[in-house]
């Protein structure tokens, strides 16, 4: 017996009962490991179902979301500080670490090692501000940020209390006259 004669043999073993236009059907089974594979994803969907949605073990996407946000918060420590206890700071050790976070957040890139402003960001050490003259305005504009004028928002990155102290330090740079500094913007302070 040829070759050709024994796959025509196979063949005919193979042949499904199909017919369509004289064009006949082969039963060819996929490989074992392609089997393998698609048992082993059966399976395991139906343990990350049975682990996730019956016994409610696993947490959900929101769930997970929400733990991961609480221990954001719990590690840089951010929280909101209520009105009554917004107040500037004025002692030394504050004022400080104001002006540590001043530099580890990079903010002499626009406003000027010394807060006297440059091409990018406004002079911090006249008596003139682009949004209010309070502390309370410049703890807003630090905490939140003013994405028109490219004032990046650092309520995300560092604690209110963190913030309420760069404030307090921004707030002792008025009337320092550093040199170079930046010709006054916006409103004078009364």
């Amino acid at each position: 017996m040829s070759d050709k004669n024994k796959q025509i043999l196979e063949q005919d073993e193979h042949l499904m009962d199909h017919d369509y236009d004289g064009i006949k059907e082969l039963d060819n089974p996929p490989p074992r490991w392609i089997m393998m594979l698609f048992y082993i994803t059966i399976g395991w969907s139906i343990i990350y179902g049975a682990y996730y949605f019956w016994l409610k073990e696993g947490n959900l996407q929101d769930e997970e979301y929400a733990h991961k946000s609480m221990q954001h918060d719990a590690k840089y420590q951010i929280a909101s500080i209520s009105a009554d206890d917004l107040v500037a700071f004025t002692d030394e050790e504050s004022l400080a670490e104001g002006k540590q976070i001043y530099t580890d957040l990079a903010c002499m890139a626009c406003h000027g090692m010394n807060g006297e402003g440059n091409a990018i960001g406004p002079n911090l050490t006249d008596d003139y501000t682009l949004h209010g003259c309070d502390f309370e305005s410049a703890f807003n504009t630090i905490k939140n940020g003013v994405p028109a004028k490219g004032m990046t928002a650092y309520k995300t990155q560092i604690s209110d209390e963190k913030i309420q102290k760069v404030a307090s330090y921004v707030m002792t740079l008025r009337g320092t006259n550093p040199a170079n500094a930046k010709e006054p913007q916006g409103e004078k302070c009364e």
